[in-house]
């Protein structure tokens, strides 16, 4: 029946949707019941006799908030909550705790003992006799006799059946541990609130990092606190902050003190221990008078590294219909400590080092950027008038005791652009084209330029094809830049010194002066291609082109480190990149990842007559230098003999000739790298992996080559006993080389040998090796929790870090450092080893 009535009414109830409209009904008899009751509804009587009156809502409402007054003002009406002031607090906790181990180390032998051949048989040699090699007799057919040694518990090594029965043990002298670390971090956010507008807001963090680090001894410790606090006054906010940073270091590594302790430790003969004692009555204990104990090194040294920053900021920001005025000062300081010590009795130090290095920087910065919209008739074109000005004063002091050395630097700079950006966008087209000229100004400069020009041009178009978004950009930008004053050259001392000479390594000279040097000026242009279809994925490429002119460089003249104007640079890259966004596979579940490929190559195109072959960084007889034609950083040092046709020359005892001429030997640039990110998310679930692969790029492995100099190899443990090898070559008449050698002979001297006999680090040329590799660098897994009707969010993941690393080098990391300093890859003199990471972290929001 219902069904029947409802089917007959229909037609009706439609047509009067379509030919009526709803008129309000106001009965008279309410309306009289409602003035009546005016007292009691205060204060909503005014909407009562507005009830069928369109108002405009006049500042915020929040539902949430009990209301305290409803005002009517003409067309308009304004909800006051019944509180006018309160406050909003926000909270965030991280915290986290790692576990770290060392990543791949050298391989080494553990068969062969401390020792060389005497009278023609291989004969143990203990650390009274001074010895350095490790080409001593098998491990293997020694044994302890039990006698009262200084140098090992177990007395000293016998040949089996000659001493107390008990076999010689080959010791494990690692300096690494498992390290731990924890961190936590506390970010409190407020804002007070008066009539819903906010009026002042805040900030709190509060940070903390302990970290017992992989090598022993040492401990890392680093805490942060940062204050802010802004308000708003009609058009202008105002807002001012505090950062303050400290983090100090057992041993710092300025002067290489952790790779002189891990080289020690490497090089320590499988027969010795060094965790048996570090000390005999007031000498070192140590496996050779010329070698080092690292726990001598690392224990009770008095070194330490500290550094404090503290920063203080205010910005002021103006924002009106037309104009936006923003004014940032900042003021920054920064004091940095540095004890470097060496006990006496030290190699190279018999009277023991002291070093105390004391840095301080006062940094004030101005930066002041205005915009000014002009505005038209025509919705379609927009235009801003941009002004950027930057002023600097940066002020850098370091002290060196005992040496009582003082550097003083100082920099006033000028930085100012001014450009007109452009923008035109109607239907499916935009257009931005931006113009302008910057000029820099410095009193270390011994050249100003006013003319700088900055061009910048961009098209979008939607839709070109269904779906297909296109976006073409390109840019051309000249700039002059100096080095910055804070920023140490002293590791550039380094390049007076030969590898068999580091361990009397001590920076202690800084550059004289920044003064009356040109400033370099970079030409660069880039362009950008990208199309993409339905935020489902975005191609692109990119490609860039910089001329560097006047670039500077540090060089070592009568005592001093002075810079110098020295070359051009012509550098160039392309990068390709597809990016999938998150794509739903089934219910719940979704993926998103990035796949690049990024290709770059830097040439030096000129050098001042007189700098060819300048050396940039390394040692002074294997080092990254400054060649004319060749890319920027190629490695120079000592090579084989080579005939006219390029066969290597062979002596008369049957070993190769070494070239008197150091050559270049390779280059550290790398063909391509891609990266590959992945990111699966299921629920509340989130997996990230993260690849890279590197093709190209060569690294001199210098700590292979003193390995096998010393007999600690693995390489040197499994070839020592190759005997009738013939070298590929030619004898130095021009026939093919046929003088059989035997590696390690032991009727002659050790230092005759296959990797003695042309000194501590050999022929670098042999030590160049490929430097591909793949690396898995993380991965990590993370879920999400709601909590308080999800007004609360709990996060809990984990990661770990460089997981896998497969590399055709045969050293730890062909990504790592020599001694941390910067522009040294390529060079691998005992860099120390990668870290593998595993990570916990908890944070909560509430």
């Amino acid at each position: 029946m219902k069904l029947t009535l409802l089917l007959l009414l229909l037609p009706t109830l439609a047509a009067a949707q379509v030919s009526s409209s709803v008129d309000p009904i106001i009965s008279g008899d309410y309306m009289e019941q409602v003035r009546k009751l005016r007292g009691s509804i205060d204060p909503i009587d005014s909407v009562s006799n507005s009830r069928n009156t369109h108002l405009k809502l006049k500042g915020q409402f929040y539902p949430d908030f009990t209301i305290r007054r409803i005002k009517i003002s003409g067309n308009s009406i304004q909800v006051s909550p019944q509180y006018t002031r309160y406050l909003t607090l926000s909270t965030t906790y991280n915290g986290s705790i790692e576990i770290k181990t060392h990543n791949r180390l050298p391989a080494l032998q553990q068969d062969y003992v401390q020792g060389r051949a005497v009278n023609g048989a291989l004969t143990w040699r203990g650390p009274e006799t001074g010895e350095m090699f490790s080409y001593g007799p098998n491990i293997h057919a020694l044994e302890f006799d039990g006698s009262n040694y200084p140098y090992d518990q177990n007395g000293r090594l016998a040949p089996s059946g000659t001493g107390n029965g008990k076999s010689a043990i080959a010791y494990d002298n690692s300096i690494f541990r498992t390290a731990v670390a924890h961190s936590h971090q506390l970010k409190v956010l407020g804002e007070l609130f008066r009539y819903s507008k906010r009026k002042w807001n805040f900030g709190l963090k509060l940070g903390q990092r302990d970290e017992n680090t992989i090598i022993k001894k040492n401990k890392s410790i680093s805490q942060t606190l940062g204050v802010d606090v802004g308000t708003s006054l009609k058009w202008l906010s105002v807002k001012g902050s505090y950062l303050y940073n400290h983090n100090k270091l057992t041993n710092g590594n300025r002067t290489g003190f952790l790779n002189r302790a891990y080289q020690n430790a490497l090089l320590t003969p499988a027969s010795f221990s060094n965790i048996q004692g570090t000390t005999i009555g007031d000498a070192q204990r140590s496996y050779s008078n010329m070698a080092d104990n690292p726990w001598f090194l690392l224990k009770d040294n008095d070194n330490h590294y500290h550094f404090t920053e503290q920063n203080a900021s205010l910005i002021l920001d103006l924002v009106t219909s037309r104009l936006n005025i923003k004014v940032t000062q900042s003021l920054q300081q920064v004091q940095e400590n540095t004890l470097e010590s060496y006990k006496p009795g030290t190699v190279e130090w018999a009277n023991g080092m002291y070093t105390d290095r004391n840095k301080k920087d006062l940094n004030y910065l101005l930066q002041t950027q205005g915009a000014y919209d002009i505005q038209y008739n025509n919705n379609y074109f927009k235009t801003k008038l941009r002004l950027f000005y930057t002023y600097g004063n940066a002020n850098t002091r370091i002290r060196y005791n005992p040496d009582a050395k003082l550097y003083n630097y100082q920099r006033s700079s000028h930085d100012a652009l001014f450009t007109i950006n452009g923008e035109y966008e109607k239907r499916n087209i935009a257009v931005k084209i931006n113009a302008g000229n910057k000029f820099y100004l410095s009193n270390t400069a011994s050249k100003n330029n006013f003319i700088l020009p900055a061009v910048d041009v961009a098209l979008g178009v939607r839709d070109i094809l269904s779906g297909f978004n296109l976006s073409i950009s390109s840019s051309y930008h000249e700039i002059n830049s100096e080095l910055f004053i804070d920023k140490s050259m002293a590791y550039t001392n380094l390049l007076q010194y030969s590898t068999d000479g580091v361990f009397r390594y001590r920076p202690t000279t800084e550059v004289s002066s920044y003064k009356g040097i040109t400033p370099v000026n970079h030409r660069e242009w880039d362009g950008r291609l990208a199309l993409s279809y339905q935020w489902i994925f975005e191609l692109s490429a990119s490609a860039y082109v910089k001329n560097i002119r006047n670039d500077v460089f540090p060089v070592y003249q009568d005592g001093a480190l002075h810079l110098k104007n020295m070359a051009d640079l012509h550098n160039k890259g392309i990068e390709l990149e597809l990016q999938v966004y998150d794509r739903r596979l089934a219910r719940d579940m979704g993926i998103s990842g990035m796949l690049s490929f990024f290709t770059y190559s830097s040439t030096v195109t000129r050098v001042n007559e007189g700098d060819n072959f300048t050396p940039i960084a390394g040692f002074s007889n294997v080092h990254k230098a400054l060649v004319q034609g060749q890319p920027l950083g190629v490695i120079v040092g000592n090579a084989y003999l080579k005939d006219a046709s390029g066969n290597i020359v062979i002596g008369n005892d049957g070993f190769p000739l070494v070239d008197p001429k150091p050559q270049i030997i390779g280059n550290p640039i790398p063909d391509f790298t891609m990266k590959l990110n992945n990111t699966l998310r299921w629920r509340n679930f989130i997996l990230d992996a993260n690849w890279e692969w590197k093709k190209g790029g060569e690294t001199w492995n210098g700590t292979q080559a003193v390995l096998d100099y010393y007999g600690r190899s693995a390489t040197s443990g499994a070839q020592r006993n190759v005997t009738n090898y013939v070298f590929n070559g030619v004898k130095q008449d021009g026939h093919v080389n046929d003088i059989p050698v035997s590696f390690y002979d032991a009727s002659q001297p050790v230092t005759s040998n296959r990797w003695t006999r042309y000194g501590l680090t050999g022929v670098a040329e042999e030590y160049v090796q490929k430097a591909d590799y793949l690396r898995l660098n993380s991965v990590s897994l993370s879920y999400k929790f709601g909590l308080n009707h999800k007004k609360q969010q709990l996060t809990l993941s984990t990661h770990v870090d460089n997981i896998l690393l497969w590399s055709a080098y045969k050293g730890a990391d062909p990504g790592q450092l020599l001694f941390d300093q910067p522009n040294t890859t390529g060079l691998d003199f005992f860099n120390l080893p990668a870290v593998k990471t595993y990570g916990f972290n908890v944070s909560l929001q509430f």
